[in-house]
């Protein structure tokens, strides 16, 4: 496949780093051309351009080039000879602006590289059924995963939220994993969840279809100034989900997420169902009234799931293959609810936040098309430990592909 002149910057800042930070110009064109896979036929063809005979891909090396030094990723010495910057190295790590790289593909999804402002461009257009995600939260103090203060948080998700609903199909959804943030210097909250809600109905148009709360019986006390020190808060254990229809009505079917009958319940069904009249709380009920069983009882929206996996398959692939672990992660529960509840098989999951790719593994298991973007590299290929037949260009985390489409 022919490599354009963007998807060659990245393979260009990965060969100067393998051969020590400087490279000759003349090197480059051989180290880029087998990272990217690009033939000798390819490499060879030429035009005529202004009088002369140009060489189309050497052309576009050197195109590369001159973008990585304007983007300050790369910079000549002088003697044909080009250097990694600090910033170029960083690039490697965490994308970019402006290049999204599709890294690795399965059977039913795609995990892309690049900045979630900047990889949905690369989804067409109402083929997503479900939008479900993440956002790294506002804290007080920046993490390694990127989270923004809470001070600039609203107006940066607002700018990559107002992109979604043009990829979301007219009955898709859009769950958001949100968690709290604590004021500076105070055991209060901030209210930058009830604000992002105003917003998204308000500035978008968004509507709210319901509130979930997920309960990690396992999280830590924190902020432990307050919880633990102090002692003038207990333990937080809960985080929001909110679910959202950005253009109409949503599809949803809550036959798909039933749950076991309780004992009472059972025996209820079994001996014929009410024996009718008035409750306590004023509902009237008929004889007879839950004699069927419909398979299960319908759930309500508090999720209890743990998120202690310390030895699951995709820890134990990343430190095989010495990646870090995500350390965000939510439990398999929480996409499979939503997944279920709001797509039927073939339909397409989205988490443009998407750190470990949970949402994709669960996506593929049930059926779904899924497609994953993360702006730190490392965090994709540790991902891609959760898919034993991901197929990467060459299969080292510093090789890249970018593909034109998306299945």
């Amino acid at each position: 496949m022919r490599q354009t002149q963007q998807q060659i910057i990245l393979p260009l800042l990965d060969c100067l780093e393998n051969q020590g930070g400087k490279v000759h110009t003349r090197d480059l064109y051989e180290a880029v051309a087998t990272k990217c896979s690009i033939p000798e036929e390819e490499q060879a063809r030429t035009i005529h351009l202004n009088g002369r005979e140009v060489n189309v891909y050497q052309r576009s090396v050197r195109w590369a080039q001159q973008r990585a030094k304007l983007m300050g990723l790369a910079s000549p010495t002088g003697r044909g000879e080009w250097v990694l910057t600090g910033k170029g190295k960083d690039a490697l790590r965490q994308a970019a602006p402006g290049i999204v790289i599709t890294i690795f593909t399965t059977s039913m999804g795609v995990a892309l590289f690049g900045r979630a402002e900047e990889a949905v461009a690369h989804i067409e257009d109402g083929s997503v059924n479900l939008l479900m995600t993440s956002p790294p939260y506002p804290l007080l103090r920046e993490k390694q995963y990127g989270n923004k203060h809470a001070a600039e948080y609203l107006d940066w998700l607002m700018r990559i939220a107002e992109k979604w609903p043009r990829k979301i199909a007219r009955d898709g959804s859009i769950v958001l994993n949100l968690g709290d943030a604590w004021n500076s210097g105070e055991p209060t909250l901030s209210l930058y969840q009830e604000r992002l809600l105003v917003r998204l109905e308000d500035e978008l148009g968004w509507k709210l279809c319901m509130r979930y709360a997920w309960h990690n019986p396992a999280k830590m006390p924190a902020p432990a100034e307050w919880v633990t020190v102090r002692r003038v808060r207990v333990k937080p254990s809960l985080e929001q989900l909110y679910w959202l229809a950005p253009n109409d009505e949503p599809y949803a079917d809550n036959r798909n997420v039933l749950v076991p009958y309780s004992e009472a319940m059972k025996s209820r069904i079994a001996s014929g169902g009410e024996n009718g009249g008035l409750r306590p709380s004023g509902h009237q009920l008929a004889a007879g009234a839950f004699d069927m069983d419909n398979g299960g009882a319908i759930p309500g929206n508090l999720i209890i799931a743990s998120n202690t996996s310390s030895n699951s398959a995709y820890i134990r692939g990343c430190r095989e293959q010495n990646l870090p672990v995500h350390p965000a992660r939510f439990p398999r529960e929480l996409p499979e609810h939503f997944i279920k509840l709001t797509t039927k098989p073939g339909h397409t999951v989205y988490d443009p936040f998407c750190g470990s790719l949970q949402t994709g593994e669960v996506a593929e298991d049930l059926g779904r098309h899924w497609i994953g973007s993360d702006y730190t590299l490392e965090y994709l290929y540790g991902a891609a430990t959760r898919f034993p037949n991901a197929q990467f260009q060459r299969g080292s985390m510093n090789d890249f592909r970018q593909q034109g489409a998306l299945f």
